[in-house]
């Protein structure tokens, strides 16, 4: 294929882009110009994954041009409307965990979700997640979290990774959750383990942690006794 034909959408691609960005008034900075580049190349190549995590925008409704990505990643930016890409109704995977997101009511847009990773955010309501039948692996937590009935009511979910929690995290609202294959807690934080006995499909565990797990050893036994599989992996915390 001749060059002038590879090259010529991709200049197209950019300036789409641009013209996007001028009608919409967006004024691109220092400090979105590394995003930019990557949304950028992301149209050039018709890309399926966009990941801007770090990498903040001055106009995030020009996602919406994207039709063909179906993974974002907005963490660690200053996202914080999911009305901003409302058209993004194709993705599939969401990675928004440490962003200013607080209303997830949005959500009802996005149906084809299987992932939703949001460490970090404490929305004002969980609701809005227990209505995207579809998703599959959910990863949540903050310090201070502690009711994860929400969870319950996604009978769908089969992946829960849980991270930042603290001691008062009730694993006991996880109920009998009938899906939940795989559960990771990102610390030893959780004061009490015995609930994820109750989970009928549990097949796997996995615990990251400081110290040691002496408080959880019966309940570790009692789990891989009923053939769930247990990873523990201790965080070095290293020592100035």
């Amino acid at each position: 294929m001749p060059l002038a034909r590879l090259i010529r959408p991709a200049l197209l691609a950019s300036a789409a882009v641009t013209a996007l960005a001028a009608c919409q008034g967006t004024t691109v900075t220092p400090q979105y110009d590394y995003g930019q580049g990557l949304v950028e190349s992301c149209m050039a190549e018709a890309c399926r994954t966009l990941a801007l995590d770090y990498a903040p925008l001055a106009d995030y409704t020009q996602l919406n041009a994207l039709s063909h990505v179906t993974s974002l990643m907005v963490a660690n930016t200053d996202f914080a409307r999911l009305s901003d890409i409302t058209a993004m109704g194709q993705l599939q995977e969401l990675h928004m965990g440490y962003s200013d997101v607080r209303d997830l009511s949005g959500l009802v847009n996005f149906g084809n979700l299987r992932l939703i990773h949001m460490q970090g955010i404490q929305p004002v309501d969980w609701t809005p997640l227990t209505r995207v039948s579809g998703l599959r692996e959910l990863a949540v937590g903050y310090q201070g979290m502690s009711d994860l009935s929400f969870v319950a009511q996604m009978p769908g979910l089969q992946r829960l990774h849980l991270s930042s929690t603290g001691p008062q995290t009730n694993l006991a609202s996880l109920g009998r959750h009938p899906g939940l294959r795989a559960v990771h807690l990102d610390s030893e934080l959780v004061s009490d383990l015995s609930p994820l006995l109750n989970l009928p499909n549990l097949r796997q565990v996995s615990i990251t942690y400081v110290g040691n797990t002496d408080a959880h050893d019966a309940v570790i036994a009692q789990l891989r006794a009923r053939g769930v599989a247990v990873e523990l992996e201790e965080l070095v915390v290293p020592v100035c």
